[in-house]
């Protein structure tokens, strides 16, 4: 029994084929299906699951016999569908574009703020960890012997 596959882009793999037609239920089956079951494509025994079918291409599968058929309208969906990649290409690179800005923004603004608090620190004269005591103690002694000092 012949049945004809009709599909709407340029080709399929046999992978998509064998799931197209529910022979196998998910794509990591084809490489064990193919290994235990021979399939012919044009009259020779293909294993490579990532094999493409074009049109008029003929795959024998368990007796039964599958031919490769373009749609009607295949043309337009093929058209239709680079049209699509094109958009999702130029939509990535303008994605990619405005990450890098982004980023160079970021980085302008991380150098005004470490220069501002470089400006604070030595206007102040505290210690690169941030605001905290200046570099000269002042208060005097600290620590258990400086507790019970009169002063």
């Amino acid at each position: 029994m012949t049945k004809n596959v009709k599909i709407t882009t340029e080709y399929i793999t046999l992978t998509q084929l064998l799931k197209e037609e529910n022979i196998i239920s998910s794509g990591g089956q084809a490489k064990y299906y193919l290994m235990d079951f021979p399939v012919m494509l044009n009259g020779e025994e293909e294993n490579r699951r990532g094999k493409k079918l074009y049109d008029h291409d003929q795959i024998i599968i368990d007796g039964e016999t599958y031919v490769i058929e373009l749609a009607e309208n295949v043309d337009e969906l093929i058209a239709a569908t680079q049209q699509e990649k094109d958009e999702r290409a130029a939509a990535a690179k303008k994605t990619i574009r405005n990450d890098r800005i982004k980023a160079q923004k970021a980085a302008v603004a991380k150098e005004r703020k470490e220069a501002r608090f470089a400006e604070l620190r030595r206007k102040n004269g505290t210690r690169a960890g941030g605001f905290g005591r200046s570099k000269q103690s002042t208060r005097g002694p600290k620590g258990p012997g400086s507790w019970n000092s009169n002063r």
